[in-house]
């Protein structure tokens, strides 16, 4: 049964369109032949409606093979073209390769040129007269460091090995090289800074127990006599200020199960630099100044100096800067010992020198505990000289073992 709702021409379709509908939606609709026949010569009068239909089918059907022909043809037409543009881009990157060689080639030669020339116009000029500048005589001073004696230890490690014997024997070491320098350099004053763990102590861990030649007492005992000989000796060489750091981790006693450096005062250092001062208090060639604090300042021509053992250091780049802060006072060089081995840090610039961080080595050296983190280095000594308006010009290096 036709529908005349779905069949009803649309008033925006003209009659192609509408004929197109109807016999496009047949199906749909549940029209046969006949009743599309009925319902085009209802509309126009015409009865050629189904040869029409086919031919305008046919016509739909090769505009589609045209067009899908056509869609292959664009397929291959863009194909072709990426294939030139990647031929393009190979040629380009050609040139370029060529274009970079040859552009290097022409600076290089162009360098050469120039300075073919340039030295040709040189030739021609007068040679400029070079002469020794008169020296002029600065004021010079020099300061002898060493820590981390650890007196006391024996042990026997990879490449060291270290007793009350050998200790004497790189004492006497250090006396006789300060000696040749001495006389090398005209050197009249000399500080000799001992940057402490001056002895091995007993209170900084119950490993250190096996290693003891003697007890705590015997080693602050001895140490403190023979470090009083070796200054009487090396004063008939040249006049001493002997500065003696009064604090260090070893050599702390941690009274009453005190953490470390919760009683820093409590220290032998102190002992054995009040001992080696009253020893020495009446010779005019050597002064011992006594310090309460672990951080101790001097001056030494124009620079000013601050030492401490170490063990308190956090960050060595930024140590002169923390201490000039807390202390209210600008230092030109820092010592310190702890690290077992001798460095030398620049951290900042003055007007005529650099702001160095100077870093002793062990008078004892490495041993089992350094082997272990392979951090091991040679037990040594270090000879600063300074000069006054330039600052810590020569380093002599100790190597004791």
């Amino acid at each position: 049964m036709i529908d005349p709702v779905q069949t009803k021409r649309h008033s925006d379709e003209n009659l192609k369109e509408w004929k197109i509908r109807i016999c496009s939606n047949k199906d749909i609709y549940n029209l046969n032949w006949e009743e599309i026949k009925e319902l085009i010569n209802k509309e126009t009068g015409e009865s050629a409606y189904r040869k029409w239909f086919n031919n305008f089918i046919e016509g739909v059907e090769y505009q589609k093979e045209k067009s899908a022909e056509s869609n292959n043809s664009l397929l291959e037409l863009e194909l072709k073209k990426v294939e030139i543009m990647e031929e393009r881009k190979k040629l380009q990157a050609v040139k370029h390769e060529i274009h970079k060689n040859t552009r290097v080639k022409g600076r290089t030669e162009l360098l050469y040129e120039n300075v073919t020339e340039a030295i040709e116009k040189v030739g021609t000029l007068p040679p400029p007269s070079f002469y020794p500048l008169n020296k002029s005589e600065r004021k010079r001073a020099a300061v002898l460091g060493f820590g981390d004696e650890h007196f006391g230890k024996q042990f026997k490690s990879n490449n060291n090995e270290y007793n009350e014997q050998i200790y004497l024997q790189r004492m006497n070491q250090i006396l006789s090289e300060t000696v040749e320098y001495i006389q090398k350099e005209n050197l009249d004053e000399l500080v000799v800074l001992n940057g402490a763990d001056s002895v091995e102590g007993m209170a900084l861990r119950v490993s250190q127990l096996t290693a003891l030649q003697y007890g705590f007492i015997d080693q602050v005992i001895k140490y403190s006599r023979y470090k009083a000989e070796w200054l009487l000796e090396l004063s008939k060489h040249v006049k001493i200020k002997y500065i003696h750091i009064p604090s260090a981790n070893h050599t702390e006693l941690r009274l009453h199960n005190t953490n470390r450096s919760e009683m820093p005062k409590e220290d032998v250092e102190r002992i054995i630099a009040t001992y080696i001062h009253d020893v020495h208090k009446d010779n005019e060639r050597i002064e011992v100044p006594l310090y309460d604090e672990g951080i101790v300042d001097f001056k030494l021509l124009e620079f000013e100096i601050v030492a401490c053992h170490g063990h308190q250091i956090k960050n060595k780049k930024n140590a002169i800067r923390d201490i000039s802060q807390m202390k209210r006072k600008f230092y030109d060089y820092m010592y310190i010992s702890h690290f077992h081995h001798g460095n030398m840090l620049t951290v900042g610039e003055a007007a005529t020198h650099n702001v160095q961080v100077i870093q002793l080595p062990s008078v004892m050296g490495s041993d089992e505990y350094s082997d272990s983190l392979m951090t091991g280095a040679k037990a040594g000594a270090n000879l600063s000289i300074y000069e006054s308006g330039k600052g810590r010009t020569i380093q002599y290096d100790y190597i004791l073992n």
